[in-house]
């Protein structure tokens, strides 16, 4: 296969995007639009023949040096072509042009690498849980205690959908700030990001209210089979009466004997994964590919910035 380095104005846009939708992975990450939105128009790809299959690259500068790194909201990114194709995978990861200085990005579950030679290869986790079969027979399988504290908070929460984007982003800052180390040109971003989302049918809201208090919300892609978790939080009061447990539960339900897949987006956080886990989730792993080149001059400029700031 014959590949490419194409920058972000040389893409056809309408091939590019009919890949993604055709590949088969249901992953809306890499949708033209999506990317634009989260690296502010800077990306580039790797594309074979008539957009068989294609490979995206988002770019940052940091200090001059030229960097590809995974952007906020983006889980997975890698290869994407029909059918996954492994056998193309390490002619796309060799055909990386090599002028950058940090590489930090991550597959997907169709592009799976055990090691490489150039790139050093993380085992990342994800969790899906497909909900073709009835609900109480998914419920079935949520942890003991999962079903206690949904039997038990059942009906304390007004659950409702939403279209309220300042809402979710707001209540997710407040909440999260601290934790998650977000900015607020990223926070802008998940703006943009949310609003092209619901403005296409792809996005959703939910929100945990009791007494007109809202102390859950969560936003989740609808793309192709899945739905996503993408950003969502509650509240102390919401952890103390188990808002999340609520909204997710209701979501399943909602969807449940659908050819439907509901993706938890990760986590290989003890906690995070160990609570979605207690819903059933099966683990999927993908790659992230890690290389740095960093000259001594770029990492002492950054170590004075870092202590300046």
């Amino acid at each position: 296969m014959n590949i490419k380095l194409l920058h972000r104005d040389q893409i056809d846009i309408t091939q590019w995007n009919a890949r993604v939708e055709e590949s088969g992975n249901g992953l809306p990450y890499a949708l033209s639009e999506y990317l634009d939105i989260v690296t502010d128009r800077q990306w580039c790809a790797l594309v074979g023949d008539d957009y068989e299959a294609i490979f995206p690259l988002p770019i940052e500068y940091k200090l001059g040096a030229k960097m590809f790194l995974q952007p906020p909201f983006t889980q997975q990114l890698g290869l994407i072509a029909k059918g996954g194709n492994q056998e193309i995978l390490l002619d796309f990861i060799n055909s990386i042009p090599s002028d950058f200085k940090l590489l930090h990005l991550k597959g997907n579950e169709k592009s799976a690498i055990a090691n490489h030679e150039n790139f050093n290869i993380i085992r990342r986790t994800n969790l899906l849980l497909p909900l073709n079969v009835d609900y109480e027979e998914i419920k079935a399988r949520y942890s003991k205690s999962l079903r206690k504290r949904i039997r038990k908070n059942e009906g304390y929460y007004e659950i409702e959908e939403s279209e309220d984007i300042d809402l979710v982003v707001s209540f997710y800052q407040n909440e999260m700030s601290e934790k998650v180390g977000l900015n607020s040109e990223q926070y802008g971003t998940a703006r943009k990001l949310f609003r092209y989302l619901i403005n296409c049918n792809l996005g959703k809201i939910y929100i945990a209210k009791y007494d007109g208090d809202v102390q859950g919300a969560l936003f989740v892609i609808h793309f192709q089979n899945r739905i996503i978790n993408l950003f969502g939080t509650s509240n102390r009061k919401g952890k103390e009466n188990f808002a999340m447990h609520l909204i997710l539960n209701q979501i399943i339900e909602q969807h449940s004997n659908t050819e439907t897949i509901f993706d938890f987006e990760g986590s290989d956080l003890s906690g995070v994964k160990k609570f979605y886990q207690s819903f059933g989730a099966q683990q999927v792993d993908y790659p992230e590919y890690y290389k740095e080149q960093l000259s001594l001059w770029y990492k002492v400029v950054k170590k004075i910035k870092s202590l300046v700031d």
